[in-house]
């Protein structure tokens, strides 16, 4: 049986900020409880190794956290977490005494106003980073060019690093950076959220549905984590088994198409993301 490399599990779409590039979702606000995650953790834990806390929402504000990494102990799954950062500190000490918290991805793109942000970020991802691999993400940019926030950004990265010029040079012309001991710059450009409404419409490959899928804070299931409103509603895998869902006719007919670079899915078609697998 093959495995998906990640299952998004979005634990909550509530968020403490309100950036202008993620989208507004207008779905129900709510936190995933622990009865939902627990289900949804035994029905998943067979089709793969690897969950991430992310789709819509600051995943840390959720006050169940720790018995959800409790649970992804017992099952033995891996967490990766996205999270804009400023919960880090708050909620380090839960996040280091689990084994299966694997890498947090943290946007420091995130628009906030708190002035000592990064210093309470590098600090606690400091702490961090003996156990879990740390991402410093900027996903912002526009042609892989740093832009004047990034590069404010990044020029407080060097200084609290000490780094020396061979690391400085391989994170302005390079995507992926080790700047120290497990962790890393990731550089990507801007994207844009599928909107039904767009006039953009290819075909394409994508890998949703063939190495991952989302969940949402109610169950529903969809292709991807840019599926933020659940338009692709697969199923709810609170009241129908995840292995009915990924072998119904719907899920199959998106699967195999996008093998052959095909989507059949009115998003899927107007998601300019694909693009970048080209």
């Amino acid at each position: 049986m093959k495995k998906f490399k990640k299952i998004y599990v979005e634990i909550t779409n509530i968020c403490n900020l309100s950036c202008s590039f993620c989208l507004n979702n207008k779905r129900e606000k709510k936190f995933m409880n622990v009865s939902d995650f627990s289900h949804i953790i035994d029905e998943i834990k067979p089709y793969t190794d690897y969950i991430y806390l992310h789709v819509k929402g600051e995943p840390l504000l959720n006050p169940n956290l720790n018995v959800f990494l409790d649970i992804c102990d017992n099952s033995n799954i891996a967490v990766n977490i996205t999270t804009n950062g400023t919960l880090l500190n708050k909620n380090k000490d839960v996040l280091k005494r689990h084994k299966c918290v694997r890498q947090i991805n943290v946007s420091l793109h995130s628009e906030n106003d708190e002035e000592d942000y990064f210093e309470m970020v590098f600090s606690a991802c400091d702490y961090l980073k003996d156990n879990i691999y740390i991402c410093y993400r900027l996903w912002t940019l526009h042609d892989n060019v740093l832009d004047s926030k990034a590069e404010k950004i990044v020029a407080k990265i060097i200084k609290h690093y000490n780094l020396e010029e061979d690391v400085i040079k391989k994170i302005l012309f390079e995507d992926n950076v080790k700047i120290t001991n497990n962790i890393f710059i990731n550089k990507a450009n801007m994207f844009e959220w599928p909107n039904m409404k767009s006039r953009h419409a290819t075909d394409g490959y994508c890998h949703g549905t063939i190495d991952h899928v989302g969940i949402l804070v109610d169950g529903t299931v969809v292709p991807c984590c840019l599926d933020g409103e659940g338009v692709i509603n697969l199923g709810n895998v609170l009241s129908t088994s995840f292995v009915d869902i990924i072998n119904s006719e719907r899920f199959l007919n998106m699967k195999n198409n996008f093998e052959n670079n095909i989507c059949v899915e009115k998003l899927c078609k107007k998601c300019t993301f694909k693009d970048r697998f080209e």
